[in-house]
């Protein structure tokens, strides 16, 4: 790693948590340099609304380097443990938060939007002398919580601890296996109808394929 990146102003040297709002990431990339510290949860308002509380801090580590197809390019490590709240028993839940996300930077608007979505592992961003890195930090912590964190034991204040289970998607074929139950209990309905009605009835249930398993 490169030693650590900082701004200098007629005052001095500003801090790590100071300067990350105007850091040159062509430069910081051109010396592989580095930056690393901490940011208070309260100073990331985005963050700090999908939480229970915004007290704590974000850790992060981030590296400029010029990649192997000579592209300026940033590799960002946060950690975290975050307050949110279980989608199960409503309570409190520290949410462990560990990513690793590399980014490669171009000079121009024509540039971002010319290069192909893909599957690539880094991402494009449109870099600056004054690149805002700690919004960037606040954004990938943001994307990396989980739409419906849980404990995997909940402890309900009036109950016993409960396992915490994955929900179940319903089954494809649900449908219609109602229907061939709601055929079958009609039976002796379409028994006493009309022979012309009892041949599309027992038709409509022979043409669809039962559930898997239910045979």
């Amino acid at each position: 790693m490169g030693s650590v990146y900082s701004i200098k102003k007629d005052h001095g040297s500003l801090s790590v948590a100071q300067a990350m709002n105007t850091v040159d990431v062509f430069q910081l990339a051109r010396l592989g340099s580095s930056l690393q510290g901490s940011i208070a949860i309260a100073d990331m308002p985005r963050l700090a609304g999908t939480l229970v509380h915004s007290r704590g801090v974000l850790r992060y580590e981030c590296a400029g380097q010029i990649d192997e197809l000579g592209r300026p390019s940033l590799e960002l490590r946060i950690d975290a443990v975050l307050p949110v709240r279980c989608d199960r028993c409503g309570e409190e839940l520290d949410l462990t938060l560990q990513a690793h996300k590399r980014f490669f930077f171009v000079r121009t608007e024509s540039e971002l939007t010319g290069i192909p979505i893909d599957d690539a592992p880094e991402e494009a961003l449109l870099g600056s002398s004054r690149f805002d890195l700690q919004a960037l930090i606040e954004d990938e912590a943001i994307l990396q919580l989980p739409i419906s964190p849980r404990h995997e034991l909940c402890v309900s204040a009036t109950g016993p601890a409960s396992v915490a289970l994955p929900s179940k998607r319903p089954h494809p074929f649900a449908p219609l296996a109602a229907l061939r139950e709601r055929l079958r209990t009609s039976r002796p309905m379409l028994q006493r109808s009309s022979a012309h009605g009892q041949t599309g009835a027992r038709r409509t249930a022979a043409g669809r394929k039962p559930p898997r398993g239910k045979q």
